[in-house]
Parts: C-alpha cells; sequence; structure tokens
C-alpha cells in the first residue's frame, strides 16, 4: 500500500525523495568506502616513503661499506712494507750488521749504542733509542747519513751535532780532509717477531 502512495506522489515530490535517497546512499558509500580508502592510501603512502627512506639510509651505508672495503683492501696491500720499517726481536743483530754495513761502504768509523732499558713499548711495537757515534770527512759523513736514511728499518733522528775532529791529514790518505765527527741520537721501532 505504501508503494500506491508512493506512486501516486505527484512527480516534483517522487523526485525529492529519489534525490534524498540519492544523497543518502552516496553519502554512505563516502562514508563507509572512500574515507576509509582515502585513509588507507595515506597509511600506504606514509609506509612507501619510510621504506623509501630506509632504502636509502641503507643506500648510503652499503656505498660507506664499499668504500671501506676497498681502503682496506688498499692498506692490506701496503702491510708488508709497513712490516719491514719495524725490527723483528730476533732481527737485532741483522739491523746492527745493517748499520755496520753502511758505515763501512761510506768509509766512516762508527760506534752503535743501543738503548734497549729505556725503551718505550705502547704494545704493538716498541720504542728503542739509538745513540750513534761515527767519524770521517764530511763528504763521507753525508753520505753515511744518507745511507742511514735509506735502510729498509725506520730510523726516527731527534738530533744531530757535527763537531769538527783534528785537522791533520793522515799520511796514507792526502785527500780526506778535516775530520768530522757526528753524533746522533734516534729512535727505532721493534716489534715481537709473533705480531
Amino acid at each position: 500500500m505504501e508503494l500506491k502512495k508512493l506512486i501516486k506522489l505527484d512527480l516534483r515530490k517522487r523526485i525529492i525523495i529519489s534525490l534524498v535517497g540519492f544523497l543518502i546512499f552516496i553519502s554512505a558509500v563516502i562514508y563507509f568506502v572512500i574515507f576509509p580508502s582515502i585513509r588507507d592510501i595515506r597509511n600506504i603512502k606514509n609506509e612507501i616513503e619510510s621504506q623509501r627512506v630506509e632504502l636509502e639510509r641503507r643506500y648510503v651505508k652499503g656505498q660507506s661499506l664499499r668504500k671501506m672495503k676497498e681502503k682496506l683492501e688498499r692498506a692490506e696491500e701496503k702491510v708488508d712494507v709497513l712490516d719491514q720499517v719495524f725490527i723483528g726481536q730476533d732481527a737485532g743483530l741483522e739491523f746492527v750488521t745493517a748499520l755496520e754495513g753502511v758505515a763501512g761502504k761510506n768509509g766512516v768509523s762508527q760506534k752503535i749504542n743501543l738503548l734497549s732499558s729505556a725503551g718505550v713499548d705502547n704494545g704493538f711495537y716498541k720504542v728503542v733509542p739509538l745513540q750513534l757515534s761515527s767519524g770521517g770527512n764530511a763528504g763521507q759523513q753525508m753520505n753515511y747519513l744518507v745511507g742511514l736514511e735509506t735502510l729498509n728499518y725506520y730510523i726516527n733522528i731527534k738530533s744531530l751535532e757535527l763537531s769538527s775532529g783534528s785537522t791533520a791529514t793522515p799520511a796514507d790518505n792526502p785527500g780526506s780532509g778535516s775530520r768530522v765527527n757526528l753524533f746522533v741520537t734516534a729512535d727505532t721501532y721493534w716489534r715481537e717477531t709473533g705480531n
């Protein structure tokens, strides 16, 4: 019966009722479908943004690790060179022999004093003071210093004292010139052989 009453309504009222019904239907669709979808889309957008930021952070970290790995590989290639500057505890005789070889090659007399009891130990290596006294002419002394610097061992010269010796020329070596005495205080770096 109600349907008959609805059919009997005039056209204007039917349009208004249809329009109100349509608006209620559209409002329900908007409220129950579109708003939740918009909320979900915003949540998804925020998640994607946070994942993008996290991926960028991981990418940058990966690049840093890759660069660090390359630097480490380059450093590992040079470890053998660095190992040569240290004097092994069991290679003390080789070191002294090398010093004597430099002195003999350059024709200077030399006295070596290793102060092992005063050495400073930092765990990886030990600093051992070295005192060298040598005598010869100026050219020989300069060549001697160059020889010390070109040794495979690292000798850190802290002080260098030059003094003139006797000016008398020996009869067997007339071209030797005046004698120069050299006193060198330096640090040497020693390490345990197993390190």
